[in-house]
């Protein structure tokens, strides 16, 4: 299950990027979205991906820690 959390998180960061760089190229540049990502050009939307990647990665790394934490339930004894 933790694979698939942060497989989760991983397309929702990605996704959350590539949505905003959509959604900003025709603010920025006043061009569709296709225009926006060609005048951006190769160096910057990698590293933009590199960020995403590293922000996942923080993520995960924060939520690990609180599962290991977690203690198992026991059953209550009986009286």
């Amino acid at each position: 299950m933790k694979v698939l959390h942060a497989l989760r998180l991983l397309l929702d960061v990605l996704g959350a990027l590539f949505l905003g760089m959509i959604a900003i190229a025709p603010l920025v540049y006043g061009v569709l979205p296709y225009e926006g990502l060609k005048r951006l050009g190769t160096i910057p939307f990698y590293g933009l991906l590199a960020a995403a990647v590293v922000l996942w990665a923080w993520l995960v790394a924060r939520n690990v820690p609180a599962d290991s934490r977690q203690t198992p339930r026991t059953p209550a004894a009986r009286d």
